[in-house]
């Protein structure tokens, strides 16, 4: 993970409430759970904490540089260096399994 720590809300909220003026209120609602990281799984008022943390400078991102996809991006790079993707061999060509027309169940 690159960027930044998240902002930590592990507590769905709701998006039902509707009001009169076309908006929406919105309440926590859902908790999520689990045994491991109990309630908001660890995260709640907490967040996630990046593998590499990486801020986005705001002048530059508005003149197009985004600083965490290229950190990102170098950090694929080096691990498929480190760890090349070895791709299976073709098995071959399938054998043809499509409907005969002289089969006798076909008839």
């Amino acid at each position: 993970l690159v960027g930044m720590r998240t902002w930590g809300g592990g507590i769905w909220l709701s998006s039902d409430n509707h009001l009169v003026d076309g908006g929406i209120a919105t309440a926590p609602e859902i908790g999520t759970y689990n045994d491991k990281f109990g309630w908001g799984l660890g995260i709640e008022n907490m967040g996630v904490i990046p593998d590499v943390e990486v801020d986005n400078d705001p002048h530059e991102t508005f003149d197009g540089r985004d600083q965490q996809l290229e950190t990102a991006i170098s950090v694929l790079k080096k691990w498929i260096e480190e760890e090349p993707v070895v791709l299976p061999n073709d098995p071959g060509p399938h054998r043809d399994m499509s409907f005969q027309q002289d089969c006798p169940a076909g008839q």
